[in-house]
């Protein structure tokens, strides 16, 4: 609906029977009549006179008008108020399917109307994967127009005490949802600088050959400590990354600073004498960052600053990429070609885990937290994890296992002919220096 605010419109003269409408010429109600609509049809046709809907109803739907007129008021009976009349194009009752709060108006055809319907869930899951900065928008705006609805039903036929749209919004700033909106958007402005003041580091987890217990790689995690949140939890402000354009500097920064570090560790184990020359750095690459046009340029440019060969670097990437699966298949392709190894992270979480592995070359596949936590407990995650290794044997494709915590998980990997584990039983994420001592002390760690 358009903000209240426009003054009220009258219906321009004739207009009750546009030429341009197949539903207003002779009985546009009778036609309606005639004319079959299925009930799980997203079309609504409405006869002159008659509620699309009423002031204080729930909301399941909006309306696109594809022909007639739509007169939105507030009030009863003969106390109303014309907030608008809206023609062909224009869409109404929409404030009710964003955040399910009741009508704050009602919808009258003033003519014979075919409208689109708009479902609410076609709406609700948009808005939630939107910024915080939008929710926020979008919050307020709604909040404003209804305030000011019921401004204008009680100039109709007045209440006592009702409060000004002004107090109503003091009152609203106060609720639980106003306030988590407004915490998201306070980090998204923390995290904006965190960057720029050097307030994220790289730790690294080992990652260990399972059967000859020796660490082979490390996978480069990010985190953040912020001046005055302290810890940030990762899940927390990497997915409000993912939301934003934040993740783009933020994964430029991780590319550089894991390149830098993989040239220590090598220099640190050619010192050692134990040779660098199947070692790796693992490093996560977000969607947004993998769809930039020239991110295969800004991945080699990296490499050569830093002095490290492709063959050291694993890129990790989730089904995600696929949504535009031509560019990824291309993109995964050139990676590869320049020596780089690609690996799928998450396996098994995703609805086309296989259909990816038919249609796209990668190097490895990274068996997803999930299955691991109830590898012991459940009959049907052993068979599962058991499937997903032998396919990628089959396929000559390495197999990595995150998150493994007990020798009991790790036993039955290594049965099931697992290549790779990962997780706190080895080794919680470290620092640089502690990573390089690990390497020093424990080359193989003995479970």
């Amino acid at each position: 609906m358009e903000p209240v605010n426009a003054p009220p419109y009258a219906l321009p003269a004739d207009s009750s029977a546009p030429v341009d409408d197949p539903l207003s010429e002779g009985d546009g109600n009778s036609l309606i009549a005639d004319i079959a609509i299925s009930p799980q049809c997203n079309i609504r046709l409405f006869g002159a006179g008659e509620m699309v809907f009423a002031e204080g109803s729930s909301a399941d739907k909006a309306y696109i008008i594809e022909s007639g007129y739509v007169e939105i008021f507030v009030g009863f009976d003969d106390n109303t108020v014309q907030l608008n009349m809206l023609g062909p194009g224009d869409i109404f009752g929409e404030m009710g399917i964003v955040d399910a709060s009741p009508r704050s108006a009602s919808a009258r055809a003033i003519c014979p109307c075919r409208c689109i319907i708009v479902l609410a869930a076609q709406v609700a899951e948009r808005i939630e994967s939107s910024a915080p900065m939008v929710r926020l928008l979008i919050s307020m705006s709604l909040h404003r127009n209804r305030a000011y609805n019921t401004y204008l039903r009680n100039l109709a036929h007045p209440i006592g005490g009702l409060p000004s749209p002004a107090e109503t919004e003091k009152v609203y700033t106060q609720s639980q949802q106003y306030q988590q909106i407004l915490a998201d958007i306070k980090l998204e402005s923390d995290l904006q600088n965190a960057v720029q003041n050097d307030e994220l580091s790289l730790v690294y987890q080992p990652l260990l050959n399972l059967s000859t217990r020796r660490i082979i790689g490390f996978e480069s995690l990010l985190r953040w400590q912020c001046p005055r949140r302290g810890m940030v939890s990762p899940q927390q402000f990497i997915a409000l990354a993912e939301e934003t354009s934040l993740i783009l500097p933020m994964g430029d920064w991780i590319l550089e600073r894991s390149c830098a570090d993989l040239r220590q560790f090598q220099e640190y184990l050619n010192g050692l004498d134990q040779g660098c020359r199947d070692f790796f750095i693992s490093i996560n690459i977000s969607v947004r960052q993998f769809q930039q046009p020239d991110f295969f340029d800004r991945l080699l440019a990296c490499t050569q600053r830093q002095g490290v060969n492709a063959q050291h670097l694993k890129l990790e990437v989730t089904e995600r990429i696929f949504l535009d699966e031509i560019g990824a298949i291309h993109s995964i392709d050139k990676c590869r070609a320049a020596g780089f190894e690609v690996s799928l992270d998450d396996f098994g979480t995703g609805y086309s885990s296989l259909n990816y592995l038919e249609r796209c070359e990668i190097d490895c596949l990274k068996i997803d937290r999930s299955f691991i936590n109830k590898l012991c407990s459940s009959d049907r995650a052993q068979i599962l994890v058991g499937s997903i290794i032998d396919i990628a044997r089959k396929l000559g494709l390495p197999t990595v296992a995150e998150g493994i915590e007990t020798q009991a998980q790790m036993d039955t990997l290594r049965s099931l002919g697992c290549d790779i584990g990962q997780g706190f039983l080895f080794s919680h994420p470290l620092p640089l220096p502690e990573a390089l001592a690990l390497l020093a002390a424990e080359p193989a760690i003995a479970l």
